[in-house]
């Protein structure tokens, strides 16, 4: 890229740190008119249309962006949370499956899949990489509250409390914080109602580290308090 299209990327980042994400998009579409294939500007383009809730258009760029580099863990959990988003948790599984292939030590790639399966009703499975999750991490108090939440839903009840306990040790105020359900039609993620547009700002992090768990279960916790 010349100087030009360095700033201009440059300038979308930083458009996008001040969640400006129609003026990140306009810089990122510059520079990828003199370079359509640059991953730097891909990725800035993708993550600036997954903000405005373009979610075609961003696992559009996913695409390309995996077609240039195809190991890359991140790419995949970013094109799989806009799948989720735009209501194909098949292909979001797809994609979380692959993360885990390419980092099999990296626990928050266990979470982000045990968290589409939960939502795919298939709970043994949730469980299963919950608990590789806690594994690899045991200090990850999200990871544990999870867990329980999905083993409630099998009826195990002893093992939901303990996995509870074991949340709220590490993290006090953690226990039972419950996952909201998802949009189920397209229209409801695309629609401008407040819920939906705060399941979005979440979600739009929740598999982008365990940061982003710890900020969802916050959010959460924070709306609990306000519905009471």
């Amino acid at each position: 890229m010349n100087t030009t299209n360095e700033q201009w990327t440059t300038q979308g980042y930083e458009a996008l740190a001040r969640e400006d994400y129609k003026g990140a998009l306009a810089h990122f579409e510059r520079a990828l008119a003199a370079n359509d294939t640059h991953p730097e500007s891909l990725y800035g383009r993708a993550r600036a249309r997954f903000k405005l809730e373009q979610h075609a258009a961003a696992i559009a760029d996913f695409d390309r962006l995996i077609n240039l580099i195809p190991k890359n863990a991140t790419y995949f959990s970013e094109r799989g949370v806009a799948r989720h988003l735009a209501g194909d948790n098949p292909g979001a599984l797809e994609d979380f499956d692959e993360g885990v292939v390419l980092e099999p030590d990296n626990p928050y790639r266990y979470s982000s899949r045990a968290y589409i399966k939960d939502r795919m009703q298939n709970y043994q499975g949730a469980i299963d990489d919950y608990s590789r999750a806690i594994e690899l991490d045991p200090e990850d108090a999200i990871a544990y509250n999870n867990r329980g939440l999905v083993e409630e839903k099998l009826g195990y009840q002893q093992r939901a409390q303990r996995s509870f306990a074991q949340a709220d040790a590490l993290q006090p105020g953690s226990t039972k914080v419950t996952l909201p359900p998802p949009p189920t039609k397209l229209s409801e993620i695309t629609s401008s109602k407040p819920d939906s547009t705060d399941y979005l700002r979440t979600m739009g992090s929740v598999f982008t580290s365990k940061q982003g768990f710890r900020e969802f279960v916050a959010f959460l916790r924070g709306k609990n308090k306000l519905n009471q």
